[in-house]
């Protein structure tokens, strides 16, 4: 169960961790803010694309 909430976990910080990497921060740089920056803008285009996407089957715009 441990090792599933840390997959889980994981995945939700990855994309912030992968640009921070790219860019070169450091802990001491500020990293946190960095991918919390990255994991907010990356998250909410995810829930924007879904809401389109279940929106646009709804019976109403059929």
């Amino acid at each position: 169960m441990r090792a599933l909430l840390q997959a889980v976990l994981r995945l939700f910080i990855f994309p912030g961790d992968w640009v921070a990497d790219r860019l070169g921060v450091a802990q001491e740089e500020n990293r946190d803010l960095v991918r919390m920056l990255i994991n907010g803008f990356v998250w909410m285009v995810v829930v924007i694309i879904g809401l389109a996407i279940w929106t646009s089957t709804l019976p109403i715009y059929e």
